[in-house]
């Protein structure tokens, strides 16, 4: 935008700050993308989460929408040159913030499992037969939980400020079960930093009083879902190593 400092983009969004607000200028996204966002912020903010407040969502020229926010000027909760055991305290606060999350209900917002569906069904990357396997086990792993569940939760999505953390980026928040949701940043881990997604998953289930057993068996559906994401050539590949190896431990 013209005359505003870019701060940060992502795949279909660019950042901006004007003053104290940010904006979150929406390009080539999915329709009502903007507004869906909006309305799940706002839901985590009035549920008490640390999240930055809504301000509104604009039309400007051109078909773009912006998203206008409260700036928070903070850095991603990891950083490069960390030594182990900073690592290991963020990997624990990212774990107790995700596990706040998970205790507010959620049933006004779209179903987990219905998300997940819709993913492995649009799928170019997946067999019939294999898509009808990971349905299978989805109705199989979905209990009718409705807690709110991030969909993204990463390090790179929880800013710190010197004195708080903050919960960004919620256009993939769902209702649904926290073990899914855990997955999903396990899977995250395991794609950009193998070494942590260990000692995450310890983090989350001691947190939860969870089995990473039951954390584990979402793997294959969270890895398909991702497969509909702007992904290179290796992760798909990666991916899709995961779908067919739970698959056929299955078998």
């Amino acid at each position: 935008m013209l005359g505003l400092e870019l701060i940060g983009q992502g795949a279909t969004t660019k950042i901006y700050l004007d003053g104290n607000t940010a904006v979150k200028l929406y390009v080539d996204a999915p329709p009502n993308e903007a507004e869906n966002e909006a309305e799940r912020q706002r839901f985590a903010f009035d549920a008490g989460l640390p999240v930055p407040a809504v301000y509104g969502v604009r039309r400007l020229e051109g078909n773009a929408v912006a998203l206008d926010m409260a700036y928070i000027d903070g850095k991603p909760l990891m950083q490069p040159r960390m030594d182990k055991n900073e690592r290991k305290e963020a990997i624990c606060t990212l774990a107790k913030l995700q596990c706040e999350a998970h205790k507010i209900r959620a049933d006004s917002l779209p179903k987990q499992k219905d998300r997940f569906a819709w993913k492995i069904r649009r799928s170019g990357f997946l067999s019939d037969a294999t898509k009808e396997n990971l349905l299978s086990l989805l109705m199989r792993l979905d209990d009718g939980s409705a807690m709110l569940c991030h969909g993204d939760f990463h390090p790179f999505n929880v800013l710190y400020d010197g004195n708080k953390h903050w919960i960004i980026d919620w256009v993939d928040a769902t209702g649904g079960n926290p073990l899914a949701d855990a997955c999903r940043t396990y899977l995250i881990f395991r794609q950009y930093m193998s070494r942590s997604a260990g000692i995450y998953l310890e983090a989350f289930c001691k947190k939860s009083k969870s089995r990473q057993a039951d954390v584990l068996a979402w793997l294959p559906i969270v890895a398909a879902a991702r497969l509909s994401e702007n992904i290179d050539d290796r992760a798909k590949s990666w991916l899709l190593g995961l779908v067919h190896q739970c698959n056929d431990a299955e078998k």
